[in-house]
């Protein structure tokens, strides 16, 4: 048995179709759960009635922690390539449902074989999220190298795996629908809970990560790269191996066991160690957009919100303690700009010391006090989360709201005291002597997947046009005017427009419709009059209409909004 435990602020999903004939027979309606530990849960071949009691066992100790008994057992058969046959499944999942009322705890179970649209939002504590693995008679499982295949698959069954997993029943706002319509990544098989990011995705994602780029340049700090994999010593060393480690895809190399990355920090602050350092030349700022993997509840489940491989804008400053209010501050201060060019609001959030941390209580308060100053300093309101900070630091958690109204946790800014003890970092103060530095950890849009997924639903698809992959369209009236349309493309495109042109066979009222659902901002559409005067006539999505445009004005016009960010 595989479970992946969620401790979430709420968990919404809706049964959309039944995905084998022993699916349960229901009346699909929409379910959401507040304040809940979630167990999304694949039973196994082998797996039997002392294995339910085991993790029933397990899960009272673990909620007992979090002091709540309110669960959620959710059949997620995504967790396993070993399942159990359908009817034993449900059997074990009936029982296991039974087993908990039995130990006094408050159930809620999600219905068997249905696929389902669903919403989770995670807290932020360390024992937030947790990967668990039975088998009979044995104790859980430690996490093991990622395994060959049992055995090579035929051509057939090779095949049948290329698939593409199909988002199904839908809202038209949902982010996946829109990531489908658009053409701008998809979700396959092979590579669960992983984003294919499609020509015009990778734009979006670009332009998101030069537009950081740009706040990095201003803000002094340094973009670096590191490996992917790292001998877990890494991880030992940072304390991840014994708080993190169900969650990393480890691998052996010869005698060596390694993980790919789950985050980058611990990497950055070998870059520091690799020289030595004076008070004169702290604070040092690095950046970073390497991309991570986390074993982690993903894929079609969540899209873009959830996913096993990821990029954040993430950065490390390593600095003097008594610098640190004023770095944060910087921080913050970038936080507002960035926030406020996508027109999102927030709130403010602080966590505190959990129960399973490292360091002093002394050193904690001084971290937390220090959050708390500055977040006040800015006058803003703020929310105490009690033990919700990570195992070696406190952290100001930033929610964004978006259009819709609905929060999404994405700015973290942490003040770090036991990472430079842990990796021996130092500097040379003016006194001469080797000093102890503080790490600020922070990222504004967080994972780059999970912030394109909140602003795909933010903007309803229709994304501003410095953001938008297309940014106009060529449109001729007819085949008589081709020749125009694709001189004023060669144009468009030369000046640095992103555009593309619908040459195609077809209606110019379905032409439009087309580039109206792609949500491109402008169509250029041409004829006689317009080739004859050596202009374009001006579409907007929203439908509104120019005529006799010069082209270098609509340029122009263009380059204006995207310097604006409009």
């Amino acid at each position: 048995m595989k479970i992946l435990q969620m401790h979430a602020d709420f968990i919404e999903y809706t049964p959309v179709k039944k995905e084998i004939r022993a699916a349960e027979e229901i009346e699909p309606r929409t379910v959401r759960e507040e304040g809940i530990v979630v167990l999304f849960t694949a039973f196994e071949g082998g797996d039997d009635a002392g294995v339910v009691k085991q993790a029933v066992s397990e899960l009272k100790e673990f909620l007992a922690k979090l002091g709540t008994k309110r669960v959620m057992v959710y059949p997620f058969a995504h967790l396993s390539q070993n399942l159990a046959p359908p009817a034993e499944a449900l059997g074990l999942l009936l029982q296991m449902e039974k087993e908990a009322l039995g130990a006094g705890l408050e159930v809620r179970r999600a219905p068997f074989g249905w696929t389902k649209a669903l919403q989770i939002k995670v807290k932020g504590h360390p024992l937030a999220e947790m990967s668990r693995s039975y088998s009979s008679g044995a104790a859980p499982a430690q996490p093991q190298p990622m395994a060959k295949p049992r055995r090579e698959l035929t051509e057939a069954e090779a095949m049948a795996r290329l698939r593409r997993s199909d988002f199904v029943g839908l809202p038209d706002g949902d982010h996946r629908t829109i990531g489908e319509r658009l053409d701008l990544f998809s979700f396959q098989e092979v590579s669960p809970g992983m984003v294919y990011l499609h020509a015009k995705g990778l734009v979006l994602r670009n332009l998101l990560v030069d537009f950081l780029r740009g706040e990095l340049l201003r803000g002094g700090y340094q973009e670096v790269s590191t490996p992917t994999l790292a001998n877990t010593a890494l991880w030992q060393v940072s304390g991840h191996s014994a708080h993190y480690k169900d969650n990393m895809f480890l691998t052996a190399l010869g005698d060596e066991e390694l993980g790919l990355k789950p985050m980058n920090c611990p990497s950055h602050f070998l870059i520091y160690r690799s020289r030595k350092w004076s008070f004169r030349e702290l604070p040092v700022r690095y950046a970073a957009f390497d991309p991570l993997y986390r074993n982690e509840l993903s894929g079609v489940a969540s899209g873009l919100f959830r996913v096993k491989s990821l990029s954040q804008d993430d950065a490390h400053i390593i600095a003097t303690e008594e610098q640190a209010e004023g770095e944060l501050a910087k921080m913050l201060e970038m936080m507002e700009r960035v926030y406020g060019t996508f027109g999102l609001q927030y709130k403010v959030k602080i966590s505190t010391r959990p129960d399973d941390s490292m360091g002093t209580d002394e050193e904690w308060a001084r971290a937390t006090d220090t959050l708390i100053r500055v977040v006040k300093s800015r006058g803003w309101a703020y929310e105490i989360k009690e033990k919700e900070g990570n195992f070696y630091s406190p952290k100001i958690d930033v929610d964004v709201k978006d259009s819709l109204g609905r929060e999404w946790q994405c700015g973290t800014f942490q003040l770090d005291l036991q990472m430079p003890k842990r990796f021996k970092l130092s500097y040379t103060g003016s006194d001469g002597k080797e000093h102890l530095p503080v790490v600020l950890h922070r990222t504004i849009l967080g994972s780059l997947e999970r912030f394109m997924g909140v602003l795909l639903e933010h903007y309803r698809g229709s994304l501003p046009v410095w953001l938008s992959p297309v940014q106009a369209r060529v449109i001729p009236l007819s085949d008589e005017h081709l020749g125009y349309a694709r001189s004023v493309l060669e144009s468009v495109v030369s000046s640095g427009v992103r555009a593309d042109g619908d040459f195609a066979s077809g209606t110019m009222g379905g032409k439009i419709r087309d580039a109206q659902l792609q949500k491109i901002p402008y169509m250029l559409v041409v004829g006689k009059k317009e080739e004859d005067s050596g202009t374009v006539a001006v579409r907007t999505r929203s439908g509104e209409q120019t005529f006799g445009v010069k082209v270098d004005d609509f340029v122009a016009k263009v380059k204006g909004e995207v310097s604006s960010h409009r």
